[in-house]
């Protein structure tokens, strides 16, 4: 099963590749990268941010979020699962223009669709002060878990029990 398979009514996965320049720089705008970890911020040419995309999928599944009508509106990434290992790490984003839409719901349903009954659990973290983010996750039905030292909250959901 591959994130490529991720569709739903509002949305479908497309490869990274197809990302245009312009694409890029709205995906990495400031306020869009502002809670994700460091290595994504102050990114300022196209070649740095396509330089982090290549690193990030050594690690990860990563796939464009587009529209039916395929605007590209955010990424999804999820790491790979370690042999045995259940867990697998959750992060995406959203161009400001598609913020407040329901698209991270909408994805986030889809995602679990697409897991349901596996031997997964999703786990996405979220900054104490992104209020927006944890309501959805809690929304699709992640669990609350500890809050890290700097100041992440996880939130978990176990695909066999979803």
């Amino acid at each position: 099963m591959a994130l490529l398979d991720l569709q739903s009514e509002l949305l479908r996965a497309v490869p990274v590749a197809r990302l245009s320049p312009q694409d890029r720089e709205a995906l990495f705008e400031p306020e869009v990268v502002a809670y994700l970890p460091d290595g994504f911020q102050r990114l300022k040419t196209d070649a740095a941010r396509c330089a982090l995309l290549d690193g990030v999928q050594q690690e990860a599944e990563v796939v464009v979020l587009a529209t039916r009508g395929g605007d590209a509106i955010g990424l999804l990434i999820l790491s790979h699962g370690a042999a045995g290992d259940r867990l697998r790490h959750l992060g995406y984003l959203f161009v400001r223009v598609a913020w407040g839409q329901g698209y991270a719901s909408e994805m986030l349903r889809a995602l679990q669709d697409l897991y349901r009954g596996q031997p997964v659990v999703l786990s996405g973290g979220v900054m104490a002060d992104n209020a927006a983010s944890a309501r959805v996750l809690q929304k699709c039905g992640f669990v609350s878990g500890k809050a890290s030292e700097a100041g992440e909250l996880t939130y978990i959901w176990d695909a066999q029990r979803g």
